[in-house]
């Protein structure tokens, strides 16, 4: 998990695609991660896309996200609404390549948000990079008051994410 600039970031960094003004050294607020599930790429999208399970699997959730996509969930240019350490947002997906990738931006009060997730496959497995990057000033308040509040994000999304293809069998 890399939370702070510097040459130390992983490979995968480079593979995500960090908008003008949300690259890691333009945002206020930052991590990367990245985990190895045993499962098929199309298997950890299809949990991904499963807006129901995020207030359940995720720790960092407070409100489950009311979505205004029909199933299946997430698409190109679908929103929905969440609550991310205690901060109300508002999502659009801007990238769906079920899969291989799923990325949208969101607003709050103070704050802009990105959120990207990369599905490699590997021979039976999904390497799975997690890029999330925030600006403004409640981004700024959270990394004042806790360094390493990104980094738990990322981390708890990157858990409930292997845990939910764990159980679901993702073999696909």
């Amino acid at each position: 998990m890399f939370d702070a600039p510097g040459p130390e970031r992983p490979d995968g960094h480079r593979l995500l695609h960090w908008p003008i003004g949300y690259s890691p050294d333009f945002s206020d607020l930052w991590a990367v991660g990245e985990t190895d599930i045993d499962a098929q790429p199309e298997a950890v999208f299809g949990h991904l896309a499963d807006l129901c399970s995020w207030a359940r699997d995720v720790t960092r959730i407070d409100d489950g996200p009311t979505a205004d996509a029909e199933p299946p969930g997430l698409r190109t240019d679908s929103e929905f609404a969440y609550r991310l350490d205690g901060l109300e947002v508002r999502a659009r997906v801007g990238e769906c390549s079920p899969g291989s990738r799923l990325a949208w931006f969101a607003q709050g009060t103070d704050l802009g948000l990105y959120q990207e997730w990369l599905l490699l496959a590997r021979t039976g497995r999904t390497l799975v990079l997690l890029g999330f990057a925030a600006r403004g000033p409640a981004a700024i308040a959270h990394r004042e008051a806790d360094p390493a509040c990104a980094r738990r994000i990322v981390e708890g999304w990157l858990t409930a994410v292997e845990a939910r293809a764990s159980r679901g069998g993702g073999k696909g």
